[in-house]
């Protein structure tokens, strides 16, 4: 199954979401690697529009505890579009 471009709407918001909540905690505990890292995905993300690696379960994760069964399926369609070969 493809990925809508409301699916993709709907990932890029939740990747945005998920390196923002990390960001802030970073800061929140001074920890000032994390918050650069969780910075640095996002402008990556923003320039290429996709993620590498374990990066995508970063999103998987905060997509279980804050999003919807809706908006978990469309980021797991997004993801599968993303990562096929």
């Amino acid at each position: 199954m493809y990925a809508s471009p409301d699916d993709e709407a709907t990932a890029h918001l939740l990747v945005a979401a998920a390196f923002h909540e990390q960001a802030a905690k970073a800061d929140e505990n001074d920890d000032v690697s994390i918050g650069e890292f969780a910075r640095a995905v996002l402008r990556r993300f923003d320039e290429l529009g996709d993620l590498q690696g374990r990066l995508y379960d970063v999103v998987r994760g905060y997509a279980r505890r804050n999003a919807s069964p809706e908006e978990q399926a469309a980021l797991e369609r997004w993801i599968a579009e993303k990562t096929r070969d």
